[in-house]
């Protein structure tokens, strides 16, 4: 087993605490080693749940995609990926915009990879953003979070809104439980 294999085996376990996992998933054309998604629904009701007063839903969508190297080209990919496939199919279900009740879904895509990328695709990395409102957010919104996690320096790089996953991955990484 290299070091890819056995660092996304580390991230799955992790992230089956909380998400469903699907193995060797393919979306928009693309084979990711696995697929993860997570679900919570809050809700505000009086005395009885027929009573209720409001309900919010949220969601995240993950695509762990191992690569050697990662390059401009696999950034510019991730983006329309979340643009064209993940949220009109994953976030929209085909519709227009999201079912009632959706408040957010977290479209990240996480590459895992062997060597140190060059300094423009971290940069690339840095810069990377993803939204889109639905209804003025009526309907919610989804954003895009994209990690790239350095095996060979047990480093992780995000985008500004992916940030909170970099010290999660490089715990990960380290063995530490998250």
């Amino acid at each position: 087993m290299d070091a890819k294999e056995e660092f996304l085996e580390k991230l799955l376990t992790e992230y089956q605490k909380s998400f469903d996992i699907v193995r060797d998933y393919e979306i928009g054309g693309v084979q990711a080693a696995a697929y993860g998604f997570y679900s919570a629904v809050s809700e505000k009701y009086v005395l009885n749940p027929k009573a209720n007063l409001w309900s919010i839903h949220g969601y995240e969508h993950i695509l762990f995609l191992p690569r050697e190297r990662v390059s401009l080209q696999d950034i510019e990919q991730a983006h329309a990926l979340m643009r064209d496939v993940m949220a009109p199919q994953l976030v929209c279900k085909g519709g227009k915009v999201p079912e009632k009740d959706h408040l957010y879904s977290y479209l990240t895509v996480a590459f895992l990879c062997d060597y140190t990328p060059e300094a423009e695709v971290l940069q690339a990395v840095r810069k990377f953003s993803f939204e889109k409102n639905y209804l003025l957010t009526i309907r919610g919104y989804a954003q895009g979070h994209l990690v790239l996690m350095d095996l060979s320096a047990g480093k992780a790089y995000t985008n500004r809104a992916g940030a909170h996953l970099a010290e999660y991955y490089e715990k990960i990484f380290r063995g530490a439980s998250a």
